[in-house]
């Protein structure tokens, strides 16, 4: 017998037969779950269950309330009168709540969450889906206390209605008398999933005997093949042939309408699990690449029709009915589903075994990785800081505070969590002062206000900020669990020291011939608007060169090299900038010069000094500046959407930070999809794939090339290959060395075909007298003298540009030799 459906008062009921013997069973299910809740008030579904079973607190049957995901059930077995008088009571108790219970039945909730776990399946929810929809699971219901009568009752106006209701019934029909009296509603559809993951597959660290993974698939009845193989293979090459596992795992667990997630779960001793992890993917990968065979697929075909054909299976198809009316999937017989298996082909198992690891998660034990490049690691950091006041620590200089209207962020280091107002899932506070925000996201700042200079403050202006409905008062810490105040920290910000300015050149420090020829020589540009503005920049008329940067917004090139010498020129004055960009919140302009100061500052501070020369308060304040650069250009890219030069000056603040590596590359994608051939970009670009910094050789070149064949003649871009081989050549040793390596023929003849695509076509562009210098010093350094002449004539007298003479310690010097060598 399959399926009844039938509807008592407006409430959908689903009826089958039960297995001989067995009691008269009942669920009533609502869908309603945590996944509906915010992390601020959750726990508020939890509450309404346990008010509701007071009712029948003295019945003398067996009976429980289940809150999911999802679903809130009421379930009870025994005889059909008692089953019936148990549904009627909560329906009963739905309607008028004990209200007066409220305090007592939170105080029990908060006692059942003291023992309550979320285990692997539940970190892989919250790093899965962040602190919102299908991760609430995994995190504690901080609501509880701040619920009022007031709010039980408007969330089951809301939830617990009769067209968002269903029975299912195991033993046979309904009850005689049998009512289920709701109040009217509507049906409420499943929560879109949230989702904390940038992509996948990716993995986490976290405590594990073993190693766990979901995916999420399409519903199928070939996804649930695949989980009956996935489980089969698992148990014989973990278990019976490798011995590295004695419990092996693997669940289809449906999420809603359409999708269904897949768990799939092996533990191992700490010594294997290396080698456990490795083995329990390559079953994972088999089942992808490879057709199953049609022995083994007719084997998994057989075993499932004999689940189906089962007693147990043919009466909890009730449940599961009810469950897809609920979701709104699309329901079908057990002769339907039986139809479906016989449609199965290998292809079909292969497919979902595709799309498991295609969105996966994995997780796995602190300090274990997993081999190759396929899962990019989770996030543990943010990308992006907050603007607001810094608060440092004494005690460690290199952590830093910051906090703002717009959220806070955390530093150690250059690793930055932020937690924004306007993805802020709940503050919790603490009558102590001390603050966490959570993160939609699940990332989390602590805020404890006796570590931090002027921490008090930090906290007022955390809760000036915090959105309604996110606070979340927390009970009172006992003494010993409250931090001591350091006697070093002070009640106020201390300011931070000015950014020193780099000195004038002067008689005494170059002597008069170094002034009177420095004075001669132009820098590699020309442009005498921007030459006329630089001094005015320098004295503290930042407008003038705002009002010149501003008038470049249809001439990337132009921008880039403007924005580059005014931030030279405007170096000291970023506190300046602050607060005109605070005046003028909706000039890009004055962004895009404040994060680029901010960029530059960042780097005099931290000087050029090797990091063992650079002491842990430079460090601290290097990433602090540069932390504080970000939002501001984040703010300019954002007014001019078309503006390529903010993502520029982003590819330095990412290699400062350290940024992982699938940030820098989203950041150069952003910027040549507005700009495919922007010169200052691919010198940056250049940069980040140093393998001094995020890249390597190979991938540095192949990058440099691929800029020359993809660029148009007459693009003085194609320079790029000569910072690619100075990079590449510079690393190796000595000058010697560089001269060397530039002097290779496939070296030199590769860098002869940029200089003469470039110069195919030559058209005016602000960026030719530095392109001719880095092509004149390659030249130069590999002993072509004649390409050396032609370039450094070409540069004419112009001051060094220190990347294209490697950095020596006076660039001129080698720059003027140069062109007297060669006769230039």
């Amino acid at each position: 017998m399959d399926v009844v459906r039938t509807e008592i008062d407006g409430v959908p009921v689903f009826w089958t037969e039960g297995r001989p013997g067995d009691d008269y069973q009942a669920a009533l299910v609502f869908r309603v779950g945590r996944a509906d809740e915010t992390l601020a008030r959750g726990g508020v579904t939890h509450l309404v269950e346990h008010l509701a079973l007071h009712a029948v607190d003295n019945a003398d049957y067996h009976y429980n309330g289940i809150v999911d995901s999802i679903t809130t059930m009421f379930v009870t077995k025994g005889e059909a009168g008692k089953v019936a008088a148990f549904l009627t009571a909560v329906c009963d108790s739905l309607r008028a709540l004990p209200l007066d219970r409220l305090e007592a039945e939170k105080n029990i909730l908060r006692t059942e969450a003291e023992g309550r776990d979320p285990g692997p399946a539940g970190q892989l929810l919250l790093w899965r889906y962040g602190a919102a929809t299908y991760g609430l699971p995994a995190y504690r219901e901080h609501g509880l206390a701040h619920h009022t009568a007031d709010d039980v009752q408007e969330w089951v106006a809301r939830w617990f209605t009769r067209q968002n209701a269903g029975l299912a019934l195991i033993g046979g029909p309904p009850p005689e008398g049998l009512r289920l009296v709701l109040p009217e509603g509507e049906r409420r559809p499943v929560p879109a999933p949230t989702s904390a993951l940038p992509r996948t597959p990716a993995y986490f660290n976290s405590t594990i005997d073993g190693v766990a993974l979901t995916g999420i698939v399409p519903r199928s009845a070939a996804a649930t093949l695949y989980c009956d193989i996935l489980e089969q293979r698992l148990h014989h090459v973990l278990r019976r042939d490798g011995a590295l596992s004695y419990t092996t795992d693997v669940q289809y667990l449906p999420r809603g309408a359409d999708d269904a997630q897949i768990l799939a779960y092996a533990d191992g001793l700490a010594e294997v699990r290396p080698e456990l992890t490795q083995r329990f993917l390559a079953v994972l990968d088999r089942v992808a690449d490879e057709p199953l065979d049609a022995v083994e697929l007719a084997e998994a075909v057989a075993a499932r029709r004999v689940r189906m054909a089962s007693d147990e299976a043919r009466a909890s198809r009730a449940t599961a009915e009810c469950m897809n009316e609920l979701v709104g999937s699309k329901s079908r017989t057990t002769e339907e589903r039986l139809a479906e298996l016989d449609t199965i082909e290998p292809q079909d198992v292969q497919k979902v075994g595709r799309a498991v690891l295609d969105s996966a998660l994995l997780m796995l034990p602190y300090g274990q990785q997993p081999q190759g490049a396929r899962f990019a690691p989770a996030p543990t950091a943010a990308t992006v800081a907050v603007e607001g006041r810094v608060h440092t620590r004494p005690d460690e200089p290199r952590r830093a505070l910051i906090v703002g209207p717009e959220g806070a962020t955390l530093l150690s280091g250059p690793e930055m969590v932020t937690v924004r107002f306007d993805q802020c899932a709940a503050v919790l506070a603490w009558p102590d002062g001390a603050r966490v925000l959570i993160g939609l996201d699940g990332m989390t700042v602590g805020v404890e206000p006796d570590h931090w200079h002027g921490g008090r403050t930090a906290v007022a202006e955390i809760d000036r900020h915090v959105p309604a409905g996110v606070g979340v008062g927390m009970p009172a810490r006992p003494d010993d669990k409250i931090p001591p105040r350091s006697a070093d920290v002070a009640d106020t910000v201390p300011q931070p020291p000015p950014v020193k300015v780099k000195p004038t050149r002067t008689v005494a420090s170059h002597g008069l011939i170094g002034i009177l020829a420095e004075r001669r020589r132009r820098p590699a540009w020309d442009d005498p608007a921007l030459n006329a503005v630089l001094p005015k920049v320098r004295n503290g008329d930042l407008h003038a060169g705002l009002e010149l940067l501003a008038r470049t917004r249809d001439d990337a090139e132009t921008r880039c090299l403007y924005l580059e010498n005014l931030t030279t020129a405007a170096v000291g004055q970023s506190a300046r900038l602050a607060h005109l960009a605070a005046d003028a919140p909706g000039h890009p302009e004055t962004h895009l010069l404040l994060g680029a100061v901010r960029i530059e500052e960042a780097w005099e501070v931290r000087s050029g000094y090797r990091a063992e020369h650079v002491s842990q308060e430079q460090f601290g304040r290097f990433w602090q500046l540069l932390a504080l650069a970000g939002p501001p250009l984040h703010r300019a890219a954002a007014l001019l959407p078309a503006d390529p030069v903010p993502w520029d000056r982003l590819i330095w603040h990412g290699i400062g930070m350290q940024l992982p590596r699938d940030a820098q590359d989203h950041v150069w994608q952003e910027l040549i999809r507005r700009h495919p051939f922007l010169y200052s970009a691919h010198i940056s670009r250049s940069q980040a794939l140093a393998r001094k910094w995020w890249g390597s050789d190979a991938e540095l070149l192949d990058f440099a090339e691929s800029t020359v064949a993809d660029a148009p003649p007459g693009d003085p871009v194609t320079a790029v290959l000569a910072v690619a081989h100075l990079e590449i050549g510079g690393e190796i040793g000595t000058w010697d060395d560089l001269d060397g390596y530039l002097a290779r023929p496939a070296v030199h003849a590769a860098l002869a075909a940029a200089a003469d695509r470039w110069q195919s076509a030559p058209r005016p562009h602000p960026r030719n007298l530095e392109a001719h210098q880095y092509f004149g010093a390659v030249f130069y350094r590999a002993g072509d003298h004649d390409r050396a002449r032609h370039h450094l004539a070409q540069a004419g007298r112009t001051k060094a540009v220190d990347r294209a003479w490697g950095y020596p310690e006076d660039a001129t010097k080698l720059l003027d030799r140069a062109r007297r060598h060669v006769g230039a």
